[in-house]
């Protein structure tokens, strides 16, 4: 596993500084090769439960938001809390902005979940919209290492809530440790908590 990761590493690089292919696919395939891999272990390991991660959530391409089959939760477009350009709009200043809702990854999980096999397992995170993809996939980086690219998540804070990135206790130890360690467990007291989510406009 290690050998390959470097030679994944080796191609990664190569790739970067021939300008052959685009940033957001070289960080694609390094979330799905290497940190996806490390992130499905780990949530085997701790039995984590999400209906972000649930076979039965699926993104409905006509109402442009994620549905659970079983139906325990109206449909919602947020699988994490972050701002994603519409991709449908011509115009690149477009955004989607997330209605006050929680997002899937914070949702509490119903009787019926099952986790999504290792192939699958970040089928809701992808998709044909690379850019889509990658704010997803980046975001999931952040909520779940405290680190997004190499910086602090602050940004996905701020879009949930700009009281809790004002008034954030933990920024002086962040900026030393070079991540946020509080971050998940912030954000799933703040969508647990119902309280009411003022959005950053």
């Amino acid at each position: 596993m290690e050998y390959f990761k470097k030679r994944l590493n080796s191609f990664l690089r190569l790739m970067e500084k021939t300008n052959l292919i685009s940033m957001d696919f070289i960080y694609r395939l390094y979330f799905m090769q290497i940190f996806g891999s490390k992130l499905y272990y780990r949530h085997k390991v701790t039995s984590y439960r999400s209906c972000a991660f649930c076979r039965y959530l699926s993104y409905d391409k006509l109402i442009k938001k994620y549905i659970c089959s079983h139906g325990e939760y109206e449909a919602c477009s947020s699988l994490l809390p972050c701002i994603i350009p519409d991709s449908s709009y011509m115009s690149s200043k477009t955004y989607i902005e997330e209605e006050a809702q929680t997002p899937w990854l914070f949702k509490e999980t119903c009787l019926n979940f099952e986790v999504l096999d290792f192939k699958h397992y970040f089928r809701n995170f992808v998709s044909f919209d690379l850019n889509s993809s990658v704010i997803k996939l980046e975001a999931l980086e952040g909520i779940v290492t405290g680190q997004c690219t190499g910086s602090l998540p602050c940004h996905i804070c701020a879009c949930v809530n700009k009281e809790l990135y004002n008034h954030c206790s933990n920024i002086q130890n962040s900026l030393k440790a070079g991540k946020c360690i509080k971050i998940y467990d912030t954000l799933n007291k703040c969508f647990s908590a119902g309280s009411d989510l003022s959005k950053v406009s």
